[in-house]
């Protein structure tokens, strides 16, 4: 699927300003006019500079996808020579590099490239280039598999280009959202996007971007099972793109039609178009192209049971991936060779891929977190260069008052600035601390489920059909409670005990119910007004089942809860095996794992006392070994709060 690229126009004016003063001295007068007017023709020689330095870098921004290498060399020598002011030379060169990465297919340069032009752009107020921007930072999250993040993206690329009434770029914006939306089949406004761009396009005579809708539009129509629509469709893309000679567009239409006759069962016609596909993109050097070709030529191999062809498909479009990382493609192929070979009966190297896509899934979640908290440093750090820049510009006014002699107010001004800005950085400070808190809880969760739902694999994997309908009622019940009390900063201990006997209840039909659990608090705690962060404990009895081996029929887990001063204290306590067994035990075995949980609540607890300075945070984690006993002893204490 391609994706255009938005260049916006740029208009510069020029304002001069009169200054009438009131002097008593005719001759000082004349000398000011003399001054303005030299003034004002150095401003129209260095706007003069100006317009064509942009021109030049415009035009290198359009050009580099012919010959990256020999445009960046001379791209280097205009950006060496730029008349702009520094923060606005950063800005359009790391624009032109982000273009340049892109071309060269190192993605992961091309969005450090665009963030910084992004963040320059925004401090020197420019917005002639922002949607543009947003548009390619929408694509390269896309290619990512960073669905929610290209979205967003794409979003402010919408908005922008409707405030400047620019119908290219809202087609474009419109085209981008629909493929998003087609990724998460919501089919409905996939097409009134692309109904949206396509009468845009059609308006604006722009027939490549119309084969684009048109190539997008046979994508969904194969995923809805219509393949007499699609051929249609891919037809006159095919066409458009033929009559226009961009060949690389027909490259990526063609393999979508070889992808569309192997699922016909015409495998000769399939064949012919991935031949004709993978010809292009090798001639062109389209590693994006030959990853998808190949992938999608595997998925006919296995189709067709040739098992070896398919591997040696999967094989190169996996070498030709290494170096721009498409790991939904990646996801896809690991899942289709799981299938092949669960289906062959080689169970072991298929339990071997499914470890795989597992740990590709957690990356890409974990990567989708990364960004969110980048997104979240990257406004702070936005807001702080506007608050800089406004504190420079107001310095600067103010040295022009000193020089008419107003040094006293030059002096309070400062002062206040400098207030306002310390007084703002605190409240950043604090808003920044509670949304590192929130994003920390959202991870934890995804971890929990994948454990939880490990125990009902169990189930199924028995057969036990009962057994698993009455884990899976159990299951959505203690789901409802977690996405009722995630959002929350705090709950009661009432609906912390309660999340914790379900979640108990649901661990210890793996074990036969042979687990003693109990929760105890103190008689001065009244469960239905004291507050704590929710999901706190979980994690830590979690680790216990996981990793203490409760295998006895003894086996206990004990939760106590009692007032110390101005902190609840949480005590876990279990008879496993003890911290310093499981930890030789996981050495013998080669085991890396460490429990992400365990380690989201460390970080968790940590920002708490970050927040509440006056009253320590703490967590000790000991082995009952030292006081002559078996298992393991967790202790940790929040502040202590209630309702009132």
């Amino acid at each position: 699927m391609s994706f255009g690229r938005i260049e916006q126009s740029k208009k510069y004016a020029i304002f001069g300003y009169i200054l009438q003063i009131d002097m008593s001295y005719s001759r000082f007068k004349f000398l000011l006019l003399i001054i303005g007017f030299t003034i004002l023709n150095n401003i129209n020689v260095k706007a003069d500079e100006r317009d064509d330095w942009l021109e030049q870098m415009a035009h290198f921004n359009i050009v580099v996808s012919s010959n990256p290498d020999s445009i960046f060399q001379l791209a280097l020598e205009c950006i060496d020579t730029c008349p702009l002011t520094e923060m606005e030379k950063q800005a359009y060169s790391n624009s032109f590099f982000a273009e340049y990465y892109y071309y060269k297919q190192d993605l992961a340069q091309s969005m450090a490239s665009y963030r910084i032009a992004l963040k320059s752009f925004l401090a020197v107020k420019d917005s002639t280039k922002l949607a543009s921007i947003y548009n390619n930072i929408g694509l390269l999250h896309y290619l990512k598999a960073d669905f929610d993040s290209a979205l967003v993206a794409y979003d402010h690329s919408l908005k922008l280009e409707l405030r400047a009434d620019n119908k290219e770029g809202i087609a474009q914006s419109y085209q981008n959202l629909g493929i998003i939306y087609g990724k998460w089949e919501r089919y409905e406004l996939v097409h009134e996007y692309y109904n949206n761009a396509l009468r845009l396009y059609e308006e604006l005579g722009n027939q490549s971007a119309i084969a684009d809708v048109n190539n997008n539009l046979a994508v969904i129509a194969v995923r809805m099972g219509k393949s007499n629509l699609a051929f249609d469709y891919y037809k006159q893309a095919y066409s458009a793109f033929n009559a226009l000679g961009e060949e690389g567009k027909m490259a990526s239409v063609a393999a979508n039609l070889g992808r569309l006759f192997f699922q016909d069962k015409q495998m000769a016609r399939s064949f012919e178009y991935f031949t004709k596909s993978l010809k292009i993109f090798h001639d062109l050097d389209d590693k994006v192209g030959l990853v998808h070709t190949y992938s999608m030529m595997g998925e006919m191999y296995l189709a067709n049971e040739d098992m070896d062809k398919a591997l040696m498909a999967y094989d190169k479009a996996n070498l030709y991936n290494q170096s721009i990382g498409l790991r939904e493609v990646q996801l896809g192929n690991l899942g289709e060779l799981y299938k092949a070979y669960k289906n062959l009966g080689e169970f072991e190297q298929a339990n071997n891929i499914l470890e795989s896509r597992v740990a590709l899934e957690d990356s890409i979640y974990d990567s989708q977190q990364y960004e969110k908290l980048l997104d979240l440093e990257k406004k702070y750090n936005a807001e702080k260069s506007q608050k800089e820049l406004v504190v420079l510009q107001a310095k600067e006014e103010r040295n022009r008052l000193y020089m008419w002699g107003l040094s006293a107010l030059f002096l309070l001004m400062t002062i206040i600035a400098m207030i306002w800005v310390y007084v703002l950085k605190i409240k950043d400070k604090q808003r920044q601390l509670i949304m590192e808190q929130k994003v920390l809880r959202t991870q934890m969760n995804p971890h929990f489920i994948f454990n939880t739902l490990s125990a009902l694999q169990c189930i199924i994997l028995e057969n036990n059909k009962e057994d698993a309908v009455d884990f899976v009622a159990d299951f959505s019940g203690l789901m409802r409670l977690i996405l009722e009390y995630a959002k929350e900063e705090q709950i009661t201990l009432e609906a912390e005990k309660e999340i914790l006997d379900k979640y108990m209840s649901i661990q210890n039909r793996r074990f036969d119910n042979s687990i003693n659990y109990s929760i105890e608090f103190d008689e001065n705690i009244e469960l239905n007004s004291v507050l704590v962060p929710p999901m706190l404990t979980q994690p830590f009895i979690e680790n216990a089942i996981e990793h203490g081996q409760l295998t006895k029929p003894d086996s206990y887990i004990h939760v106590h809860l009692a007032k110390r001063e101005e902190c609840l204290e949480f005590s876990i306590e279990d008879n496993g095996i003890g911290i310093h067994n499981s930890l030789e035990q996981r050495k013998e075995d080669g085991s890396t794992h460490k429990s992400m949980a365990v380690q989201l609540t460390r970080d968790r607890l940590k920002l708490l006392n970050s927040k509440e300075q006056n009253i320590p945070v703490t967590l000790k984690i000991e082995d009952m070994s030292k006081y002559g006993k078996q298992g393991t002893r967790v202790v940790f204490n929040v502040p202590f709060e209630t309702l009132n």
